[in-house]
């Protein structure tokens, strides 16, 4: 390439360059892998470029690069529409500005955008763990910014400018901590954002579905993720008793489980507090789908949430970020002492060309048995005693599935065995509907809450039976008592695998305390917290004009404070020369011999060395720092020089004569 191009030195380009890959690095990692190596190459690219002097490339070689970059992300997202697009579409055109960053304000450009860049990720994800991303890539930007600004200034040259832009750009984030909690605290803030959400924001986010067919709930043994947190007065309930009630489902087409269209409508009797009440509360994961899960059954409702017929809660919006509410739950009442017929029709249909081997089982069943409860008891002990399996380890199922599990496979995860069981029930003509949702979870005892990650997805099956109404049975629990004692992680155990280990395990719960309190006190700080803060520091029922005042009134005093810090210091906080300059005129100072506004500083030294031991000493320190202030002398080593013997010189008077 040709050389003696418009020059811009490596410094402020390197700084650039770092903020913006650093800000755009979680985009780029979600971004097809032919996008991100565009913009990684031609950030690459103008960075040897900045070291080697190269010339701007010509202007129909960039527009042909960015609109192919368009066209093979529209390709990629199926259009320009959605948040990942848009950041996408951003990174994008930062990494074509990369072949055209040949002037400063190209670069403060892009190190300013690359400060709201960082700031989007937290659109997808709002995770701890990105504060650390957040910070790093803030101090990038800013650290470009005054590289830049050093350019400007014709001083970036200085031996050593590139760790003091760093301590620079840390020391005025540190500064600007205080602002940002001041704006955190007494923002007001609205009960609900200022803008909506898509439906569908989240990075392939995994959770239970509406639908179970065989190897469905499987797949989300692998997701680890916490799906959502509970912390409970007065303890948690026994392990047997931790059914976290998601959908419920009740049609079955031979192939996969379905809602049925309930009156999704409050009942008209909800159930009533008990002796045995549960009191809770829950923090909820975004999952982008209108669940809710509690255990059973529920007393109380969430703000603005319905609970169906079948008794499952359901958010009038996709839950998008973390979501808080508390619960009560009864484990005791009766569901629906009653079965209309149009409900106990819907709750025994099954196809009829589907499953031979199981028709006939149930069918024999139901004429050895005339009591319900007792044909259950007999097909809960026949999966005890068979060679039935819970594994992950899943076989496809054919167009016979319930027979092909039960009779020739007889291997499968919870879905399979709550599918078959459902379907061994209402071949006998007992009313049937499967329920998923998470049973168990992780006691932290340190943190008082409990900890279910979607790994402990489940599936059980609920039974009516006369006079006890709605009843849960888990025929997970005849073949894996373990699976419901010690929750999912029993089944690895005895086959761990090098990044499923238990100590791994344990270091993954302990690091989600951290992101429980995170999720408490920071993202769930919202309005209602926010007055209770009020009323604890004594300002009851404040309105949003008065919280301004006090965000007003908060932020002049943190800046009189950093004005009276400047003044009473300026700029010696930043240069060690000024630093040790001020600290020598204070130790003098104190010995009568203050310098006046006046007068240079040669003409004080040499006032005042006449009254000090030492005094041609200090004539010739003031010589070093005035040829460093005001000459032409900046070398580094007369800079450490002046400020090592200015630290060195103490003023002893020869006797008591006042200047």
């Amino acid at each position: 390439m040709k050389r003696n191009a418009p020059h811009l030195p490596t410094s402020p380009v390197a700084w650039t360059i770092a903020a913006f890959v650093l800000s755009a690095s979680p985009h780029l990692l979600a971004m097809p892998p032919v996008l991100s190596g565009l913009v990684l190459v031609a950030a690459g690219w103008r960075l040897l470029a900045a070291q080697r002097r190269w010339r701007l490339p010509p202007g129909w070689i960039r527009i042909l690069l960015s609109l192919s970059a368009i066209v093979l992300l529209a390709i990629s997202y199926g259009g320009l529409w959605g948040r990942r697009a848009a950041t996408g579409l951003l990174c994008l055109m930062l990494g074509a500005k990369m072949l055209e960053l040949f002037r400063v304000r190209d670069l403060r450009m892009v190190a300013s955008v690359s400060l709201f860049l960082v700031t989007t990720q937290f659109l997808f994800n709002e995770r701890l763990l990105y504060i650390g991303y957040l910070m790093a890539g803030v101090l990038a930007s800013v650290c470009a910014l005054l590289a830049i600004q050093r350019f400007e200034q014709g001083n970036q040259r200085a031996p050593g400018s590139e760790r003091r832009i760093l301590r620079e750009g840390a020391m005025m984030l540190l500064a600007a901590l205080p602002v940002a909690a001041v704006l955190f605290l007494t923002f007001p803030r609205l009960a609900q954002p200022l803008w909506g959400l898509p439906d569908e924001v989240m990075d392939a986010r995994t959770g239970l579905s509406d639908t179970m067919s065989p190897g469905s709930i499987a797949e989300l043994y692998a997701d680890d993720s916490p799906a959502f947190r509970a912390e409970f007065e007065g303890g948690p309930p026994p392990p047997g008793d931790r059914y976290w009630r998601g959908p419920v489902l009740w049609n079955f087409d031979g192939d996969t489980w379905e809602r049925a269209f309930l009156p999704s409508r409050t009942p008209t009797d909800l159930v009533p507090p008990g002796s045995n009440d549960y009191i809770y509360n829950v923090q909820l994961e975004p999952h982008e789908r209108r669940w809710l899960f509690a255990l059973d059954y529920p007393v109380t409702l969430p703000e603005n949430a319905r609970i169906s017929l079948d008794y499952q809660l359901t958010a009038r919006k996709p839950i998008t970020a973390l979501t808080q509410y508390r619960m009560r739950s009864n484990p005791d009442p009766i569901d629906m002492p009653q079965l209309p017929e149009t409900l106990r029709q819907l709750a025994t249909r099954l196809p009829a060309d589907r499953n031979p081997r199981t028709r006939e089982m149930a069918e024999s069943l139901r004429s050895r048995f005339g009591d319900d409860r007792e044909l259950i008891a007999h097909v809960l002990d026949w999966f005890r005693q068979e060679p039935f399996y819970y594994s992950l380890e899943t076989s496809p199922l054919g167009r016979h599935n319930a027979d092909e599990f039960l009779f020739d496979v007889r291997t499968g995860f919870c879905e399979y065995y709550a599918s078959a069981f459902a379907v061994i029930m209402r071949f006998a003509d007992i009313p049937t509907r499967v329920v998923t949702g998470y049973q168990g979870g992780y006691w932290q005892s340190g943190g008082e809450y409990l900890l279910v990650r979607n790994s402990d997805a489940h599936a059980w099956v609920e039974v009516w039976l006369e006079g006890s109404g709605w009843t849960r049975v888990d025929p997970t629990a005849a073949v894996s008592p373990q699976r419901i004692q010690r929750g999912a992680s029993s089944i690895a155990e005895g086959r761990e695998s090098l990044f499923d280990m238990a100590w791994l395990r344990d270091l993954r719960n302990r690091y989600d305390r951290l992101q429980y309190l995170w999720n408490a006190w920071i993202l769930g700080f919202d309005a209602e917290r926010q007055q209770r803060m009020m009323r604890f520091l004594g300002l009851p029922d404040i309105s949003r004009t008065g919280m301004a005042l006090i965000m007003a009134a908060s932020l002049g005093v943190i800046v009189l404070v950093v004005a009276w810090a400047w003044l009473r210091d300026p700029r010696g906080s930043r240069d060690p020369v000024r630093r040790a300059w001020l600290r020598l005129l204070r130790r003098v100072g104190r010995r009568g011999l203050a310098k006046r506004p006046s007068e240079t500083p040669l003409a004080w030294a040499r006032r005042v060395a006449p009254a000090l031991a030492g005094g041609d000493r200090l004539v010739e320190i003031t010589g070093l720092y005035n040829d460093i202030r005001y000459g032409d002398r900046r070398e580094e080593s007369l800079r450490r020089r002046f400020t090592q013997a200015a630290g060195a010189f103490r003023p002893e008077p020869l006797g008591s004569r006042r200047f």
